[in-house]
């Protein structure tokens, strides 16, 4: 619309001077055709000058916001995904190293890194330990030697000095059990790692400790241990998971799991020669054991017992 007053303006123009040639000796003339013709430049003028921001607006109109807000959309979309990927991406490498062996696949295993790596589930609504799960050579096993007492006190835990064998003799019934032991994990008080266990289930025996019974964790062990200290190149894939029926404290049961690997993060099957033992499709070693004692009746809803040896 601009460029059509503007070929408008200089056609009026251009007549003016071919007019003022024809007419230069009759000046009382030119001057009245001047005002008018100067009337109608100003009015033509004042048209473009109205008229350009309405052509101003009308190009602009086509440029409306909603594709920038579409852009921001989805811009903040990719955001949000990037973010989420990357707080997965968080979750997955935690207590690994960025080398991982992009070669294994079996999700029951740590993602192999040549670095000691171990990684504890979050307490559950009730307060309860979910699992813990360690991948280490012999070299990573603490140097320190363990305190003697735990202080934290996981969900659950009660405890009461029962009579055993013959009745002469009591010991304390429970436990503070580590799921990871602290021959490998190096951990004490943590509650991530602690669970309600009986002695017996724990360490073997209702006083001391006896790696003899197979009902223990402690038989399991101390013979990954040795397999650890008799392959000083290899490593050590192991996790323990307690199991617990619906919303009771105290778990019934817990699992081990236990495989090896060798530099190359390759597995190495690992049986310690336990009829309890079995073998899982992906190639673990695994075994559960029962959160019991021969001497009491256990409340697994709350953690309470009863003792079911009578005083001699």
């Amino acid at each position: 619309m601009n460029d059509f007053f503007v070929l408008l303006f200089l056609a009026a123009l251009i007549w003016l001077v071919i007019d003022w040639r024809r007419s230069h000796k009759a000046g009382l003339k030119l001057q009245k055709r001047g005002k008018w013709l100067l009337v109608a430049v100003i009015a033509l003028l004042v048209l473009v000058g109205m008229t350009a921001p309405a052509d101003s607006d009308s190009k602009q109109q086509p440029k409306k916001e909603t594709p920038k807000a579409k852009t921001s959309a989805k811009s903040s979309s990719q955001k949000k995904a990037e973010t989420s990927s990357s707080s997965s991406q968080k979750k997955q490498d935690d207590g690994s190293s960025p080398k991982a062996n992009q070669g294994q696949t079996n999700p029951a295993i740590l993602a192999f890194t040549g670095q000691r790596q171990m990684v504890m589930g979050d307490l559950d609504s009730l307060g309860r330990a979910t699992y813990s799960h360690i991948q280490l050579q012999d070299k990573d096993e603490p140097k320190v030697k363990r305190a003697p007492q735990l202080k934290y006190n996981p969900v659950g835990w009660h405890n009461y000095k029962f009579y055993y064998g013959d009745g002469s003799q009591q010991a304390w019934l429970m436990n503070r059990g580590h799921l990871v032991g602290y021959q490998f994990s190096g951990l004490n008080d943590e509650p991530r790692n602690l669970v309600p266990e009986t002695a017996w289930f724990n360490a073997g025996n209702y006083k001391g400790m006896n790696d003899n019974n197979a009902d223990s964790m402690l038989y399991y062990e101390n013979r990954l241990d040795s397999w650890l200290a008799n392959h000083p190149n290899y490593w050590l894939d192991y996790m323990v998971t307690p199991i617990y029926q619906g919303s009771e404290l105290i778990p019934r049961q817990v699992q081990l799991a236990y495989v090896g690997l060798d530099s190359n993060g390759q597995q190495i099957a690992i049986k310690l020669g336990s009829s309890k033992e079995f073998v899982d499709g992906n190639g673990i070693t695994k075994v559960i054991l029962d959160n019991s004692s021969p001497n009491a009746n256990i409340d697994y809803a709350t953690g309470r017992a009863t003792n079911t040896v009578s005083k001699r």
